[in-house]
């Protein structure tokens, strides 16, 4: 190991109700062949036996925080938030508690960010189940090659689809603070504020795993009508709050926001096409691409 300075790597780790998943996460924390790190553990009100399990980790010697909420906060990028205010770290990692990793991860990504000089730092990334590896995350990111640095090119694609494989620079998150006021796509506004110009690589020596039970979260075609307005309703705010602060320009506003109607659009049934909550957004969508 020849990792410039052992810098310090503050991993924060997010739960609600992933009690069946917790130990494989944790295991694969706390045995990383690179050990000069802090874990902030932090649950949301958890209503599973998650608290039991994160108990045992409680006093051990890397975990510098052990929060758990008495309210759930709703949002899983408040516990974001929260983690990022209190971490010490140089670097950031971010490690959901359903997945898991190599247990190599944080040397592996560790190397890669220094020795190529990067700002973050994305690990090969396989989708699996309870069962198995069921396939690999394609980040859009690298859809034409492995190192980059990002810009407006990529701003109609979320960068990264799974947070728990990138480890990245602490100084970045200076930029980023309206994240925490998206439910649904805070994690693609967060990269914005605190990626955007900034120099990321692929690195295919280590391996994060990425959970996916059935439908994912994220799979729009299982959603209703409510969700799908609300989902809407945050990209179009997300892209005025980027046009009015002078980020994007009125055309890629314009693209941006016809994309994710006609993503919605699409996935909506006849009646649910006459639904007056519809007929409002679809209203004002017209007005939004006049801008």
């Amino acid at each position: 190991m020849n990792i410039q300075n052992l810098q310090l790597v503050s991993i924060i780790l997010p739960n609600y109700n992933h009690a069946d998943y917790l130990a494989s996460r944790l295991e694969s924390i706390y045995n990383q062949s690179y050990q000069n790190f802090e874990v902030i553990l932090l649950d949301d009100c958890s209503t599973d036996s998650s608290l039991s399990i994160l108990s045992l980790y409680k006093d051990h010697s890397k975990t510098s925080h052990f929060i758990v909420n008495k309210i759930n906060s709703g949002s899983p990028f408040k516990q974001w938030q929260r983690g990022l205010s209190l971490a010490k770290g140089q670097f950031i990692w971010i490690a959901e508690s359903d997945d898991y990793c190599d247990l190599n991860f944080l040397e592996s990504q560790l190397q890669h960010i220094q020795q190529r000089s990067l700002d973050v730092v994305v690990a090969e990334t396989k989708v699996v189940n309870k069962d198995s590896i069921t396939g690999r995350t394609e980040h859009p990111i690298f859809k034409q090659k492995d190192e980059l640095k990002i810009t407006l090119d990529y701003f109609l694609y979320c960068p990264i689809l799974n947070v728990s494989s990138i480890i990245f620079k602490k100084s970045l998150i200076k930029d980023a603070f309206r994240y925490t006021n998206y439910r649904l796509i805070g994690d693609r506004v967060f990269y914005f504020e605190a990626f955007h110009k900034k120099k990321i690589a692929l690195n295919t020596l280590t391996q994060s795993y990425f959970r996916k039970e059935g439908e994912s979260v994220s799979t729009l075609n299982s959603k209703g009508l409510n969700y799908l307005i609300n989902y809407y309703k945050e990209h179009q705010r997300f892209a005025e709050e980027a046009y009015k602060a002078n980020k994007i320009d009125s055309k890629l506003y314009r693209s941006y926001v016809q994309r994710f109607f006609n993503r919605v659009n699409n996935r909506l049934s006849k009646a649910e096409k006459l639904n007056l909550k519809y007929l409002l957004m679809r209203l004002k969508y017209y007005k939004d691409i006049k801008k």
